[in-house]
C-alpha cells in the first residue's frame, strides 16, 4: 500500500515538472517562407556563373590545333593495334592448325569390334562394383525391413 502511494505521488510531481519543462522551452511555430529560399538561390547561381566563366577555357586556333594532333595520334594507335591484333589472330590460326593435325596423328584407334564390351569371365574388381552399384540403384533400405511386421 506504501509503495503504491509513492508511485503515484513521483508521477504526480514528474507530470507537473514536465509541463513546465514544455512551457519554458517552447516558442510559437513561424510559419516556413520561401523568400529566405529564393535569396539563397539566387547567390548560387550567380556563384556558379562566376565559376563556370573561370573554369571554362577561351577556345582559341591552338586549342583546336592541339585537339586535331590528338585525334590523328589516337587515329595512328589504333591503326597499329588493329594491326598488331589481326597478326596475332592469323598466328594463332596457324598454331590451332598445326595443333588439331598432331592431335589427329596421335589419337589411337578404337578397340578393335570383333572384342566384346562384356566379359564372360569377370574378375574380383569388376564384381566388387556391381555389387556396390547394385546397392547404390537398388531399392532404398526403408523398403526392405528387417523384420516382417505383424499385421
Amino acid at each position: 500500500m506504501e509503495t503504491v502511494l509513492f508511485f503515484i505521488i513521483v508521477g504526480i510531481i514528474s507530470t507537473l515538472f514536465g509541463k513546465a519543462k514544455r512551457t519554458q522551452g517552447h516558442s510559437p511555430k513561424k510559419p516556413f517562407t520561401a523568400n529566405g529560399m529564393e535569396d539563397i538561390r539566387t547567390l548560387f547561381k550567380e556563384l556558379a556563373n562566376e565559376g563556370a566563366e573561370q573554369i571554362r577555357p577561351k577556345k582559341t586556333e591552338q586549342n583546336k590545333e592541339l585537339a586535331q594532333e590528338k585525334m590523328k595520334n589516337i587515329e595512328q594507335e589504333y591503326l597499329q593495334v588493329r594491326q598488331e591484333s589481326e597478326a596475332s589472330r592469323t598466328g594463332m590460326a596457324a598454331a590451332r592448325l598445326q595443333n588439331e593435325k598432331l592431335e589427329n596423328q596421335t589419337i589411337k584407334p578404337r578397340q578393335a569390334e570383333s572384342e566384346p564390351m562384356i566379359s564372360k569371365e569377370p574378375d574380383s574388381n569388376t564384381v566388387i562394383n556391381g555389387i556396390i552399384w547394385g546397392e547404390i540403384l537398388g531399392e532404398p533400405r526403408s523398403k526392405k525391413p528387417y523384420f516382417a511386421r505383424k499385421g
